[in-house]
């Protein structure tokens, strides 16, 4: 992390003009969790967290790109039911759309950094065949903020590797009723990858 800061930083020495004013690119990326708590004799079910990004993006200027983007979050939590002393399993599922922006500053002519936020809002439901806390939908709104490095090996694909996030979000439900939380997240490293075309010269 520290050595984000110090990119961060220098960043005014960093060079632009990479991409051409008009570019586009189609991509997303995707993160996985899973854990497990052993409470000897049982066999317990794991903890997994599964999350989808997509983005449709285009460039209004050499560096600046926006557009279109999509979440899909599909989640599993056991819980001990201390009547049955037997492992229930929660289950949500989740989609939102909405809006993200992306600077890019070019440090070689095959890598990159970028800082990308966005902002999206969706529904949340919940598996109804398992004992929850909360209603069974919910309205979510969730914003974040990371930093990213690219690779493109050739002008039509960049590999991204995103380290870290600062995210807001708030879930409202019908009681009526809010949850919200704010996370900052040094350690989670997300895998994606985008196309790019209608660069000039191509």
């Amino acid at each position: 992390m520290k050595k984000i800061l110090i990119l961060v930083f220098f960043m005014p020495l960093l060079s632009f003009g990479q991409f051409s004013k008009g570019t586009k690119f189609v991509g997303g990326n995707m993160s996985y969790y899973s854990s497990k708590i052993k409470y000897a004799p049982s066999n317990n079910p794991s903890t997994t967290l599964l999350s989808l990004n997509s983005q449709f993006g285009f460039f209004v200027s050499e560096s600046l790109a926006i557009g279109p983007a999509a979440n899909f979050v599909s989640s599993s939590q056991p819980n001990l039911n201390p009547a049955t002393n037997l492992f229930e399993t929660s289950k949500i599922f989740g989609l939102a759309g909405g809006l993200f922006i992306r600077k890019f500053f070019t440090i070689s002519d095959s890598f990159f950094f970028s800082l990308e936020g966005r902002g999206l809002a969706g529904r949340v439901n919940r598996d109804l065949s398992s004992p929850f806390l909360y209603e069974e939908r919910s309205t979510r709104v969730h914003i974040s903020f990371y930093p990213a490095f690219t690779f493109m090996p050739n002008k039509k694909w960049g590999f991204d590797a995103t380290i870290g996030e600062a995210s807001y979000q708030s879930n409202w439900y019908t009681n009526p009723s809010e949850e919200s939380n704010f996370q900052v997240n040094f350690g989670q490293v997300k895998i994606g990858v985008n196309y790019f075309f209608g660069r000039k010269g191509d």
